[in-house]
C-alpha cells in the first residue's frame, strides 16, 4: 500500500452522454505491486475537494511504462473535482488496495460477465487470462445503451465479445441474461456491475454448479479496513451463519456463495 501524488498523463471524457472519463496516472510504484481486480482510493489536491477519497478500481496497468488507468463515471463531488484535472496536475493516490480476481493456472475456459462502470475493472482481468493462455474466454457485457459500453474495441482482442442493451442500441436488446445457456462448461465466472446483473451471474452459475467470482462495491472511507464504513454481510463457509467481512480489504472480490445480495 503507497501514497504518492501521482502526475496525471491522461484526464478525458470518453462518453459524453454518459459521463465517462479516463484517467491514465504515472504512479510507479503502485503500478509494480497492482493486480487484477484491485482498486485505488484517489482525491484531487484542490480546496473544494471533498475531505475523503474516492475508490477506484483498476483498469489497465502497465508495469513497464510504471502507469495505471481508471475509467469514472462523474456522479458527484468528488468525480466532478476529478474532472476538472489536466495532463500534468497531481492526484493523491492510495494503493494497490483490496483482493484481486483469484486465477487459476489450470483454467482453459471463464466467462467474464460485467455491467457498468463495472465492466472497466474486468479488462485486466481479460488481459491476464489471455496471457495465461486460457483457451476460451467469453465475454459479456451489458448496459443501458452503446454509451454505457466501455473498452469494448480492448475487450475483442482477449476474447468472445456478447453485447445487451437495453435500449438495442448496441449488440442484442435485453439483459446480460439472455446469453446464459443451459449447461454452460466453464472453470470460472467473474462477475462485476450492477448487483441485480451480479446476482443473476451468480444464481446462474451456481445452479449449474461452476464457481463464481464477483466484486462488490460499497462507500468507503479508508480504503484498508479500519474505518468499518464499508462492511458487509456474507456465509461463513463453515456454518453457513452471518458473517461480517470488509470489501476494501476482505475484498472486493469474493467468492458468489460467500455474498448476500441485497439491492
Amino acid at each position: 500500500m503507497i501514497l504518492t501524488n501521482a502526475k496525471i498523463l491522461i484526464n478525458e471524457r470518453i462518453r459524453i452522454k454518459a459521463d465517462f472519463f479516463l484517467m491514465e496516472l504515472a504512479a510507479p510504484e503502485i503500478a509494480q505491486e497492482a493486480r487484477a481486480g484491485q482498486f485505488m482510493m484517489l482525491t484531487a489536491l484542490a480546496n473544494d475537494s471533498p475531505f475523503l477519497k474516492r475508490p477506484m478500481g483498476i483498469n489497465a496497468i502497465n508495469k513497464q511504462a510504471g502507469s495505471l488507468r481508471i475509467i469514472y463515471q462523474l456522479k458527484g463531488k468528488g468525480t466532478k473535482a476529478m474532472s476538472h484535472l489536466r495532463a500534468g496536475e497531481h492526484i493523491e493516490v492510495l494503493g494497490p488496495l483490496g483482493n484481486g480476481w483469484k486465477i487459476k493456472d489450470d483454467m482453459k475456459s471463464v466467462c467474464l460477465v460485467g455491467g457498468g462502470s463495472g465492466i472497466a475493472t474486468l479488462l485486466p482481468l481479460a488481459v491476464e487470462l489471455q496471457q495465461k493462455g486460457v483457451a476460451n474466454i467469453d465475454i459479456i457485457l451489458g448496459g443501458k445503451s452503446a454509451e454505457h459500453i466501455i473498452c469494448l474495441e480492448e475487450f475483442s482482442h482477449g476474447g468472445n465479445t456478447m453485447i445487451a442493451t437495453e435500449d438495442g442500441s448496441l449488440g442484442q436488446q435485453g439483459m446480460v441474461d439472455i446469453y446464459f445457456r443451459d449447461n454452460p462448461n466453464y472453470d470460472m465466472v467473474f462477475s462485476c456491475g450492477p448487483t441485480p446483473m451480479m446476482r443473476k451471474a451468480a444464481q446462474w452459475a451456481l445452479s449449474h454448479g461452476l464457481k463464481c467470482q464477483v466484486s462488490l462495491e460499497e462507500r468507503m472511507g479508508c480504503g484498508y479496513g479500519v474505518c468499518m464504513g464499508c462492511v458487509c454481510e456474507t456465509k461463513d463457509n463453515n456454518s453457513g451463519h452471518i458473517c461480517y467481512k470488509r470489501v476494501c480489504k476482505e475484498g472486493p472480490v469474493f467468492a458468489a456463495e460467500e455474498v448476500f445480495f441485497n439491492d
